[in-house]
C-alpha cells in the first residue's frame, strides 16, 4: 500500500507529484510490486502492470525516466486529476540485444487518484499522445514520430497531409481501431497537453457509413449541438464545412473536408478550441487548404 501519512489532510498538488516521481522511479528499479503498490486494489488488472510484459522489458532493457511536464487539471480533499509527461529511454542490457526501432519515445498520461483513508492510490492511468524519439532523445521526424513499431499509415493519409501547410503543428498521436486510422496533430508546444488549443486530424475508415457524401454532410450539420453550419463545398464524392458549437460551455469552431475515395473515407478536421470564433486569416487558409485537396483527389 503506497501511503502518505497525512490522514487529517486533503490531496495536494506536492502528494500527487510525489506519487508520480515514485512511480517513474519504481519503473527505473524494475521494481513490479512499487509499481502495483501505487494502484488502487481494485485497479491492478490494467494492462500497464502485465507482469510478463514488465517482466520481459525488464529483462532486456535499463530504462531511463525523465518527467517532462505536469498540469493538474482539478482537485478537492479526496480526488484530484491531472496529465503529466515523460521521457523513457532504454539501454538494452546485453549490448548485443542493441536493434534500430522504436523503444525510446515521450508519453503522455491522463491520471485520476483518489485518497481514502490516509492512502493515495491510482484509479485510472491513460496514455493520450506518444512520440517517439531518436538515441539522443530527440523527435524523429514528420509523421514516423507517431507511427508504432509494425504499424504503417495508411496511404491515403500520407497522400493527404502535404496539402497542409503544418509548420507549426507536430504530430501526436496515432490511434488504429478496426478498420480505420487517426493522425492527429497538436500545435508546437502543445504536444503534452490533454486539451490543446486547436487540433489538426485526420479519420480514415474503409467504408462511409451513410448512403451518400450529402447524407454524411447533413447528418453532421443537423447535430443539436452546432449553433451555425455552412457548407462550403459538396459533390457526390466531397464536401467541406464549416460549423461553430458549444462542448462544455466553450465555443468551438471547426472545418471538415470529407472526401469518398476509392481507398475508403477519410474526415480532415481543423479544430479551433480557443472559445471565440477562428480568426479570419486562418479559417481562410484551411478552408483553402482543403477545397484544394477535395478539387485534387477527386481529378485523380
Amino acid at each position: 500500500m503506497f501511503f502518505f501519512n497525512k490522514k487529517n489532510k486533503g490531496l495536494t498538488e506536492g502528494d500527487l507529484r510525489a506519487l508520480i516521481k515514485g512511480l517513474e522511479q519504481a519503473y527505473m528499479d524494475k521494481d513490479e510490486q512499487g509499481l502495483i503498490n501505487r494502484f488502487h486494489p481494485d485497479k491492478r488488472g490494467m494492462s500497464f502492470l502485465n507482469h510478463f510484459q514488465l517482466m520481459l522489458t525488464f529483462q532486456i532493457y535499463h530504462i531511463k525516466s525523465e518527467i517532462l511536464e505536469f498540469e493538474l487539471l482539478s482537485i478537492d480533499t479526496a480526488h484530484a486529476v491531472f496529465t503529466y509527461t515523460r521521457k523513457h529511454m532504454h539501454i538494452c542490457v546485453n549490448p548485443a540485444d542493441e536493434r534500430e526501432e522504436k523503444q525510446n519515445h515521450i508519453s503522455s498520461y491522463y491520471v485520476e487518484v483518489v485518497k481514502e483513508n490516509g492512502s493515495i492510490w491510482i484509479t485510472r492511468y491513460s496514455p493520450y499522445s506518444k512520440i517517439y524519439v531518436d538515441k539522443k532523445g530527440e523527435p524523429l521526424t514528420g509523421v514516423d514520430k507517431v507511427i508504432p513499431p509494425g504499424e504503417e499509415i495508411d496511404p491515403g493519409i500520407a497522400r493527404i497531409i502535404p496539402y497542409f501547410q503544418l509548420d507549426s503543428y507536430i504530430p501526436a498521436t496515432f490511434h488504429v481501431y478496426s478498420n480505420s486510422q487517426y493522425v492527429g496533430f497538436y500545435p508546437v508546444g502543445e504536444y503534452h497537453r490533454y486539451r490543446t488549443s486547436c487540433t489538426f486530424s485526420i479519420d480514415y475508415f474503409e467504408k462511409l457509413e451513410a448512403s451518400s457524401i450529402e447524407e454524411h454532410t447533413e447528418d453532421y450539420v443537423s447535430q443539436e449541438t452546432i449553433l451555425n453550419a455552412h457548407i462550403l463545398q459538396q459533390s457526390d464524392c466531397s464536401s467541406v464545412v464549416e460549423t461553430q458549437y458549444m462542448k462544455n460551455n466553450v465555443l468551438e469552431h471547426e472545418l471538415l473536408a470529407s472526401l469518398l475515395t476509392n481507398e475508403g473515407f477519410y474526415m480532415v478536421r481543423f479544430l479551433y478550441k480557443r472559445g471565440e470564433p477562428m480568426p479570419s486569416e486562418e479559417r481562410e487558409k484551411w478552408q483553402r487548404e482543403m477545397i484544394a485537396l477535395t478539387e485534387k483527389e477527386q481529378g485523380n
